[in-house]
């Protein structure tokens, strides 16, 4: 728990505060779309053992379907579709890559009983270079 904590607050120190289009505004909404995504997938994985197979895809659209409507609220807010569109971009970005990484090697492995498959379990291998 103390290594998610670390990360927010180096994000929370290097993100810029402010609305702009540039690199480092999008970079955070990049990495703020993957630690969101990875925080809904483990709650989906610890208290929803029912979708515990769907968990990377599940968080992955309802992390986009937040930033989507965050943004629609800003544009009408504020204007600058260019400047929301371009966030949204970036924020889907950083779920997709967040949703599979959290999915595949952090919350692995899944024990799956499917009626058309049996039932598996999946394992996670890793060797160090």
């Amino acid at each position: 728990m103390n290594f998610f904590k670390i990360i927010v607050v180096l994000w929370m120190t290097f993100t810029p505060i402010g609305a702009n289009d540039s690199f480092s505004s999008e970079v955070g909404h990049v990495v703020g779309g993957a630690f969101m995504t990875g925080g809904i997938a483990t709650v989906i994985d610890r208290y929803y053992p029912d979708y515990k197979e769907e968990r990377g895809m599940l968080s992955f659209e309802l992390s986009s379907a937040i930033i989507v409507v965050e943004q629609g609220v800003e544009f009408a807010l504020n204007g600058n579709a260019k400047g929301q569109l371009l966030d949204i971009t970036a924020h889907v970005i950083g779920s997709a890559f967040g949703a599979y990484v959290t999915d595949k090697f952090i919350l692995a492995p899944i024990i799956s009983d499917s009626k058309i498959e049996g039932t598996f379990v999946g394992l996670n291998l890793q060797h160090s270079f």
